[in-house]
């Protein structure tokens, strides 16, 4: 099996040597135990304690005793040999693997459990993130081939183990066997993180990265742009951008507390836009994103408090969208990766961008964005299959009221926890949620319509 890095951790090679010492020894004394009983048996008529035809018929059953026993002997031989030879490939193995990490995490980089290297937090160039880039995938090789060894160690000790079995009549269940259901802690434990050796692995761990890359902030600069509109612009690991604006009173009388912010992707292409303000001639507070193909989600809180929010596709299709989806953004915001924050007024709160989220984006190392946040939550709603089961999501928030960037995050990481599963749930969990953020605005904006407008 390929194990996670505090399994590995846990792990105690020379523990295989005692207790092939101990394997050994047990198999000698139950070979040595029923051929002594057998030698005294065959005795017996010297001494003219026992003879005749029961005799005899003890004798042959304590002579077939001891054939079995002497197998028994060679067999447990084998396994201790099996086992000691397990303990110095694998303590080689896992001390190289454990010592690369650790020699990881001293620099600019790190190793998750997972055994994925991520970069660590740090303000630098474009020029200097290329190249940290380019060291944690050549880190990444090292740290898969280190693992791969671990594997191959951990499986060469357990198949001379079931060889030596099968060399002396045992054979391995199947996991499809009875015993197998009667007996699953006899069956191979499964990988607890992705197989580099596959592509499946590989993906998962691409997954894992890109999602880190999406939220580690690498570069904030502060500007004025050409309207005298201070200007703060978010760059992160993925060279992905958040451009927010405090837009000037003078030249949007009717709009208080006006802020804007624009995300870009990788690649510089549009995604959405985010805009929150006090309309001062219906006293209200607004928050809307905009996606590149034009539809939008609209929040608003009146001056009594009453909240509403609904969504407009590209051609101008509009629906309700349960007054619930404002909490879970409201509680997403409270992580302070998603570029709102909760404002509360009126016995009410309506995610908005803010004074406070204004300044808080350059102190934070982390960054999802408005677009992310909401898009994330409803994911929640569109992997439930009823309506019912949508509403219960959508109420208990993503990744357990984490926020919606923390479903990313979560889906990246937590995703490899499916144990026997892992293969299937590293992929759901990480591509799927992280890819969310790398969708194009068109993409988004579509991916949001299919769930909350009606059919």
């Amino acid at each position: 099996m390929l194990p996670s890095r505090p399994t590995l951790q846990s792990w105690n090679p020379d523990a295989l040597t005692v207790g092939g010492g101990a394997v050994q020894s047990g198999g000698e004394s139950v070979g040595s135990a029923v051929s002594g009983i057998d030698d005294a048996v065959n005795r017996l008529p010297e001494t003219g304690g026992w003879s005749g035809a029961a005799h005899e018929a003890a004798n042959g059953m304590f002579g077939r005793a001891g054939a079995v026993a002497q197998r028994f002997t060679a067999y447990t031989t084998a396994v201790a040999a099996a086992l000691r030879e397990g303990a110095g490939a694998l303590g080689g193995a896992r001390a190289a693997l454990l010592t690369k990490a650790d020699q990881v995490d001293a620099g600019p980089l790190n190793v998750t459990d997972q055994w994925v290297v991520l970069i660590d937090p740090v303000m630098v160039s474009e020029e200097e993130m290329a190249a940290l880039r380019a060291l944690a995938l050549d880190e990444q090789s090292e740290i898969n081939r280190l693992l791969i060894a671990v594997g191959d160690a951990d499986d060469a000790t357990v198949n001379a183990i079931v060889a030596a079995g099968r060399k002396n009549g045992l054979v391995e269940q199947s996991p499809h066997d009875l015993g197998g259901l009667l007996l699953p802690t006899a069956q191979r434990p499964a990988d607890e993180v992705p197989d580099p050796r596959n592509p499946v692995g590989m993906m998962a761990q691409e997954s894992v990265r890109s999602a880190d890359r999406q939220q580690h902030i690498r570069e904030v600069t502060y500007s004025t742009n050409e309207y005298g509109e201070e200007v703060t612009t978010v760059i992160k690991q993925d060279g992905s951008k958040a451009v927010t604006t405090e837009m000037d009173p003078f030249e949007y009388p009717s709009k208080q507390n006006f802020y804007m912010m624009e995300e870009f992707d990788e690649n510089g292409n549009f995604i959405a836009r985010t805009s929150s303000w006090h309309d001062m001639g219906n006293d209200c507070d607004y928050t809307t994103i905009t996606y590149a193909d034009g539809s939008h989600l609209t929040m608003s809180m009146d001056s009594t408090g009453n909240r509403s929010a609904g969504y407009t596709t590209a051609e101008g299709r509009h629906s309700a969208v349960p007054v619930e989806l404002i909490d879970n953004l409201s509680i997403a915001t409270t992580t302070g990766m998603g570029g709102l924050e909760k404002h509360v007024a009126r016995g009410g709160t309506l995610p908005m961008l803010t004074t406070e989220s204004f300044d808080n984006i350059g102190k934070a190392m982390k960054f999802g964005g408005p677009a992310l946040t909401a898009a994330t939550t409803v994911f929640d709603m569109v992997m439930a299959e009823s309506s019912k089961d949508r509403c219960i999501a959508l109420v208990a928030g993503v990744a357990g009221g984490g926020g919606g960037w923390g479903g990313v995050e979560l889906g990246a990481a937590a995703g490899t926890l499916g144990g026997p599963f892992a293969p299937v749930t590293v992929p759901a969990g990480a591509i799927i949620l992280g890819g969310i953020g790398a969708f194009g605005g068109v993409e988004l904006g579509k991916f949001i319509g299919d769930v909350v407008c009606p059919n």
